[in-house]
């Protein structure tokens, strides 16, 4: 099923964000799948990194050169006129599920909430109300870096620079790590590759045992963003908060749980965490959201 959100932009600037979606007026387009704020916020926000800033050039790109909406942006799928997504405006929300609208001038992203929770009876009406704020740099830097961030992902610590983390390097890294392994669940690393993004992908495959015979295997990658490379002490603080947080509940978590919460938490890419116990509170509150923790264990 998908979530359909919207790909706005403010008629006029100001300051300060609005605080419902119909307070100011904007324009947009329809956007089909996946406009939740951890996918198309996200992507949003790293369109803005990858134009150095140009947020009139973002705009221009995803809404006057698509102007019947899209399926996918992130595939580059817009529709044509026989596709056309339904209408969008600020007393036209009814077809989506969140709102993206672009300041140009302010430079920021303001996000609106018009979900409704259909896991808890009775449902609530759609409010349309500020989700969140993301204000952009000079060269793109989001601040803070995402809109769906847990409250422990807000820290910012002080850098810790060292020489650039090599695919070698960060095997090497993963071997001093403690084996995580249970009667019927094992984690084991599998190699280092580099994307054309310059990024780092380590390699692991989840595999869920039955009576000492190999059952499912999921393999996933956890991404070292290239920014991280540079603070090598900061990507093993990370890794060795992880594997102290993974192995004492790998008795308790089922293949598919544990192998894509481990490539989807992206602490060194969602957080400004650079200390072990930091990243520690925050892969327990990540692991707490999905449900990956009983409230007997908090």
């Amino acid at each position: 099923m998908s979530t359909p959100g919207a790909i706005a932009v403010y008629l006029t600037t100001s300051a300060t964000p609005p605080r419902h979606v119909a307070d100011r007026a904007w324009r947009g387009v329809y956007h089909h799948w996946d406009g939740d704020p951890s996918s198309l916020g996200t992507w949003l926000i790293e369109q803005v990194k990858r134009a150095s800033g140009d947020l009139a050039a973002v705009v221009h790109r995803l809404i006057d050169e698509a102007p019947w909406g899209w399926s996918a942006a992130w595939k580059g799928e817009p529709n044509d006129e026989e596709s056309a997504g339904p209408p969008v405006a600020p007393h036209d929300t009814g077809a989506v599920a969140y709102v993206y609208v672009f300041d140009v001038e302010a430079r920021r992203l303001d996000a609106f909430d018009l979900s409704v929770d259909e896991t808890t009876p009775p449902m609530p009406p759609p409010t349309g109300a500020l989700l969140g704020s993301v204000s952009f740099g000079p060269g793109g830097e989001a601040t803070p870096r995402r809109l769906d961030l847990l409250p422990e992902e807000l820290v910012e610590e002080p850098p810790l620079p060292g020489p650039l983390l090599t695919p070698a390097a960060l095997e090497r890294v993963l071997e001093t790590l403690p084996e995580l392994e249970s009667e019927h669940l094992s984690i084991r690393w599998a190699g280092v590759s580099e994307s054309d993004e310059r990024s780092l992908l380590a390699v692991f495959r989840v595999v869920r045992w039955e009576g000492g015979e190999v059952g499912d295997v999921i393999e996933r990658e956890l991404k070292v963003p290239f920014e991280a490379r540079g603070e090598p002490q900061r990507v093993i603080h990370y890794l060795t908060a992880l594997a102290a947080f993974v192995r004492p509940h790998l008795a308790r978590w089922d293949v598919t749980s544990a192998a894509f919460w481990m490539s989807d938490v992206a602490s060194l890419a969602r957080s400004g965490a650079r200390q072990q116990s930091s990243f520690a509170a925050i892969i327990e509150a990540s692991a707490r959201r999905e449900g990956l923790l009983s409230t007997e264990s908090a």
